[in-house]
């Protein structure tokens, strides 16, 4: 569990490598905020970190805590958000604009090991792993899984060196595939 400082300055940390410049480069925000007045693509983006950090457990609680905390408001910009416009917004963005998002960010980590040498008596060493995501089918048909479950499962390959570990490549799929499936494209 972090404690509040580490959690800012992991924040700001991760804001700069991906800033709102680096943002709307990689991703076409002009369709995405054509008549949107304060909770743009980048600002959710900026609400999504926030709170996978916080361990927020749900749009609501995401809502509750942006009006109850005055830092976070004045990060963003703005103080209150329903739960029914996140909800709205996570629907409008394709899960392909968080895949760019995370491939830009494995190519800046992967461009950072290339100038540190990796220790020799470990190297590196690949790990795959996966975890399921519950959802709510009549917002993810494409996720069912079970007759009353909707779920996604995201393949993960980790690189585990002496110095640092880091997520390498993922896969989002609908949860009903099992690991092994995946285990040719992760290798």
């Amino acid at each position: 569990h972090m404690d509040k400082n580490t959690i800012k300055s992991t924040i700001n940390e991760l804001l700069k490598v991906i800033d709102e410049h680096t943002f709307s480069n990689l991703i076409n925000v002009i369709d995405l905020d054509k008549y949107v007045k304060k909770l743009t693509a980048y600002k959710f983006l900026q609400l999504l970190i926030i709170s996978q950090l916080k361990e927020t457990k749900s749009l609501t609680q995401m809502s509750k805590k942006l009006k109850d905390k005055e830092e976070l408001q004045v990060q963003l910009a703005f103080d209150t958000i329903s739960t029914s416009q996140l909800s709205r917004k996570l629907g409008d963005l394709s899960p392909t604009l968080f895949e760019k998002i995370f491939h830009y960010l494995v190519l800046n980590i992967q461009a950072k090991m290339k100038q540190s040498p990796i220790i020799r008596e470990i190297g590196r060493l690949h790990v795959i792993d996966s975890t399921t995501m519950s959802m709510s089918v009549s917002q993810y048909p494409w996720a069912t899984f079970r007759k009353t479950k909707a779920g996604i499962r995201l393949h993960l390959r980790v690189v585990v060196t002496k110095e640092l570990t880091l997520p390498d490549k993922g896969i989002l799929l609908p949860a009903k595939h099992a690991d092994r499936t995946q285990m040719g494209d992760l290798i």
